[in-house]
């Protein structure tokens, strides 16, 4: 059985490989020259982008969760100290 798995595995790597583009590296800037070059590569700067602000954005949203979370712990313990 596991045997199966390993000979699937690699013909399916063999396949991937057989599919890979072949383009030299001419080829790819004038590519990367055209419309539509241009337009993946400010999409690609967009998507950089929108990632670093998530990144940013996920920090904030923890520092502020954590802030929470103090915030009712210190309220707990006051509750507590004046019953």
């Amino acid at each position: 059985m596991g045997r199966k798995w390993v000979a699937v595995l690699l013909a399916v790597i063999v396949l991937m490989n057989a599919c890979g583009r072949r383009e030299t590296a001419e080829q790819q800037h004038q590519e990367a020259n055209t419309p539509a070059g241009k337009v993946g590569q400010v999409a690609h700067k967009a998507a950089v982008e929108a990632d670093k602000a998530g990144r940013v954005l996920g920090r904030e949203l923890g520092k502020a969760a954590h802030d929470a979370r103090e915030g009712w712990k210190e309220d707990a313990r006051r509750d507590r100290s004046t019953k």
